[in-house]
């Protein structure tokens, strides 16, 4: 009986822990976040693919909660964050309950911090007709590599740098000073609202998120919300716009689009195009969102499908974050049909012989694992659809083939083995290592190919994962060409395990190609090189903050296709004619080399006439390339720069895609002509 009323004591003791609060909220954690904060740790130190202990990372989870709270460091002190992180260094053993009040503390100053601004740009604002828009100082850009302020004068003037950075773009992009304070009190109070809502689960989140991430960039924690959200997004019938998305503290961005959903299938939205703004179609008004938590900014895009949401984003490609533009995307249920495969044939005359060049588009590496796991026969998966058309291709006598893998960021490894399968036969297509070291090849003993004419693969620096695995497995048995950029390079691969609260998905493994060399970083790069709209600079695994090493193991010995017999300068010598004779390559190369002109300067003016004066001229020198690329192309042209930004895609105009698919088609067709063996073909019809 003692015992018993000990326990209920205990555990009484224990629902109640609130070891401190911090900040107006009242924010606490209980004795189930220490234990979870445990199990978070364990998961990954006996099954990430580092095989880290935490105690050699623990400084940089502290980093990285420092950077999630404030990444553009505008709230915290360079002496506060060296306080806490030497604090973190005499902190042995490593102590969950010490560390979380830790946790909650700095949160408290950030909290308090938050505020402060909040109090000193009210003040500003009140009186922004004093404000100087014509300082002799300038904003660096990337706000990730800016130093810490010393002291709270200086971070007060950042404050006020911000400011004038915002008034600024809200009179570029044509609003009064009026307007613009309008807008900027209401955008601010807006913040202020949200960021008052924060629970204790949302610094928890961040918390344990900055634990994941000092394991690597693939590695997080997902709440029981994010995991429902995830669980929805995985399932495809989420209905929205099938885009993910990103949140630096400021902004949000689109990290990437679902293939077959309704933002991809606009054409109106490309990765790292910033949202600014989001309004439901019978509103007339747009909310302000910058500044919102990611989960908010989500819900108010969400919606039931076949109504329209609007949103007002700052173009990718736009010179200046006071170019927005307005766009509406029709909401939708991603289903996995939108994913699925889809074959056309292009024609190719070359010496006065036409070539038929079948093209199978593969938008992502898909499977319906729910009826894969009840063993049903006939579920869908990419596998499956891309082996009939290559079939309807063949009966339509193709000469022959282009695997299009653009944007394709992968999806199931068991897909990625059987697609090349159907390229390869049988043998090994892949190696696979895991967390404790042991190695394996992944590939069938015996495998029938179903395609082994001319074979092209098309890839981009979006193309990722499975993709990878595919196109390099391709090039190592020397079985067909690459063409296109380097790819994405991620070569490793993920796990989700069920924790006490949520889950946690880590990386549990990494994959390398048949020859022994990793996509980690490097990615595949072609056999030739195509042009591209995508800045390869500023996207790819390598940007990641601690993404694992580029290595190598042992390859093992494979059949060698023999596909290529004559040296690829020759085709790369017919490829670079036509490339100079192109308009579109031209003038895509041309305003590649525009662009990184301009980004030549870090740093942003915070002088009005000096920025008005810039855009002007930006402008009128990004119109005069498009226009007089247009009037090349007998298209008509645009009256003024706000007609060329505001521009929807056209049906039947000259796009970059189209041409690269065109240029992959004629390299095939010299590869037909030129270099293609059928020694093969011919053996296996005697």
């Amino acid at each position: 009986m003692k015992k018993i009323i000990w326990r209920i004591v205990v555990l009484l003791a224990l629902s109640v822990l609130s070891l401190n609060s911090y900040g107006d909220n009242n924010l606490t954690y209980d004795e189930t976040d220490i234990n979870l904060s445990s199990e978070i740790i364990e998961v990954l130190e006996n099954n990430h693919f580092t095989k880290k202990k935490f105690t050699s990372v623990k400084e940089n989870s502290l980093k990285k909660y420092f950077e999630l709270l404030d990444p553009n460091k505008r709230f915290f002190l360079k002496k506060e964050v060296s306080q806490y992180l030497n604090s973190e260094k005499l902190q042995s053993p490593y102590d969950q309950k010490t560390s979380l009040d830790k946790a909650f503390e700095i949160f408290g100053l950030y909290q308090s911090r938050y505020k402060e601004r909040h109090e000193f740009l009210e003040l500003l604002l009140q009186d922004i007709e004093n404000l100087d828009l014509k300082q002799d100082r300038r904003l660096l850009r990337n706000r990730e590599i800016a130093l810490r302020s010393d002291n709270l004068e200086s971070l007060k003037t950042l404050w006020k740098d911000f400011l004038i950075n915002e008034v600024i773009q809200l009179l570029l992009n044509g609003n009064n000073l009026n307007e613009a304070q309008q807008k900027l009190v209401q955008r601010h109070q807006n913040q202020l609202n949200y960021f008052s809502q924060t629970k204790a689960g949302d610094v928890l989140d961040i918390y344990f998120n900055s634990i994941a991430l000092s394991y690597g960039p693939h590695t997080s924690y997902m709440s029981p919300k994010r995991t429902e959200d995830f669980d929805i997004d995985m399932k495809l019938s989420l209905e929205g716009i099938g885009a993910l998305l990103e949140n630096d503290g400021m902004y949000t961005s689109i990290s990437s689009l679902v293939p077959g959903g309704p933002a991809e299938k606009s054409k109106k939205l490309r990765p790292n195009d910033k949202i600014v703004g989001v309004g439901q179609e019978k509103e007339e008004t747009i909310t302000n969102i910058i500044g919102w938590r990611i989960d908010d900014v989500v819900q108010l895009i969400r919606g039931p499908k076949n109504t329209k949401v609007k949103l007002e984003i700052i173009p990718a490609t736009s010179l200046d974050e006071s170019d927005t533009k307005i766009i509406e995307i029709t909401r939708n249920i991603v289903k996995l049909e939108d994913q699925a495969a889809e074959k056309r044939i292009l024609s190719i005359n070359k010496e006065n012989i036409n070539f038929k060049v079948g093209i199978i588009e593969l938008p992502a590496f898909y499977m319906d694992f729910d009826a894969y796991q009840n063993r049903r026969y006939d579920y869908r998966s990419s596998s499956k659809d891309v082996k009939k058309l290559i079939k309807s291709l063949k009966d339509e006598k193709i000469d022959g083939l282009i695997l299009d893998l653009r944007n394709n960021p992968g999806g199931s490894l068991i897909e990625a083995n059987a697609l090349a399968q159907l390229f390869l036969g049988g043998g090994i297509k892949v190696q696979v290592k895991t967390s404790r070291g042991s190695i394996h090849g992944l590939g069938e003993r015996r495998g029938y190919q179903s395609y082994d004419g001319p074979l092209v693969i098309l890839v981009n620096r979006f193309s990722a994962s499975a993709a990878e695995i595919l196109a390099g497995a391709i090039q190592d048995y020397n079985r067909g060409l690459v063409l296109g950029t380097d790819t994405f390079g991620k070569g490793t691969v993920q796990r989700v395990e069920l924790v006490s609260k949520g889950q946690i998905k880590f990386t549990e493994s990494k994959f390398y190609r048949v020859s022994g060399r990793s996509t980690q970083n490097r990615g595949v790069s072609p056999d030739i090189y195509l042009p591209s709209s995508i800045e390869m600079e500023e996207t790819g695994e390598e940007k990641l903050s601690g993404s694992l090493k580029y290595d190598t193991i042992s390859g093992v010995k494979v059949k060698n296709f023999n596909r290529l017999t004559i040296p690829k300068g020759l085709l790369i010598y017919e490829h670079k004619t036509r490339i100079k004779e192109s308009i579109l390559f031209n003038h895509y190369e041309n305003l590649k080399a525009w662009r990184k002109a301009q980004k030549i300067d870090d740093f942003v003016d915070l002088d009005l006439e000096k920025r008005r004066s810039n855009k002007e001229k930006t402008e009128q020198e990004l119109l005069a390339l498009e226009n007089k690329t247009r009037e090349r192309l007998g298209l008509n042209t645009f009256s003024s720069y706000k007609e060329f930004l505001e521009r929807e895609p056209v049906d039947g105009e000259p796009s970059l895609d189209e041409e690269i698919l065109i240029e992959a088609a004629n390299v095939l067709s010299d590869f037909i002509s030129k270099a293609y063996n059928p020694v093969v073909k011919l053996n296996k019809a005697s």
